[in-house]
């Protein structure tokens, strides 16, 4: 092998190690809320682009992180929306966080689930940054006093929809 191959290839093997270290440095960088911290206010945008502040409403809530495109989103939907109504009633609100997407895209995903509960985009990186969603969807539960009780990276199992059902009985 040539002296300018080899350098090629060695060029090329530093980008691949860098572009990896990149990846790897972006899904375990921290987020900046953990479970037992307080919710931060996060500025968002309502589906009509009025500013909207989500802060710490004084009862339970449920936050869901997702895209439309996102196919385990698109999964845990219906069961998110079965949920809501059962968890409205016991005074939780489920609200959901669309990251980056226009308000037609988000319209349309709300209309073909049928979603009952509050949606807004994240067009400004918080749920990144600050949530530290970074894998899709992402489901936040806040206690009462604002206090997240845990973070879901990744879909809903049945164990989280159990926890949410047991935490609705003491709301």
């Amino acid at each position: 092998m040539t002296l300018g191959k080899r350098l090629w290839l060695a060029a090329a093997a530093v980008l691949v190690l860098a572009a990896g270290l990149r990846v790897v440095h972006h899904f375990n960088r921290p987020h900046l809320l953990h479970p037992g911290d307080h919710l931060v206010p996060l500025a968002l945008s309502s589906l009509d682009g009025q500013e909207v502040v989500l802060a710490p409403p004084g009862h339970a809530e449920l936050i869901n992180v997702f895209a439309t495109w996102c196919p385990p989103c698109r999964m845990e939907a219906p069961a998110i929306v079965s949920l809501a109504k059962s968890l409205q009633s016991r005074g939780i609100q489920v609200v959901g966080i669309d990251q980056q997407e226009g308000a037609t895209q988000v319209e349309r995903f709300r209309d073909e689930f049928r979603w009952p509960y509050p949606l807004y985009i994240d067009g400004g990186d918080l749920t990144h940054t600050v949530l530290g969603a970074r894998v899709i969807p992402e489901t936040v539960f806040v206690g009462a006093d604002g206090v997240i009780q845990w973070i879901r990276e990744g879909p809903l199992t049945p164990q989280d929809f159990e926890s949410i059902r047991a935490a609705e009985k003491t709301v």
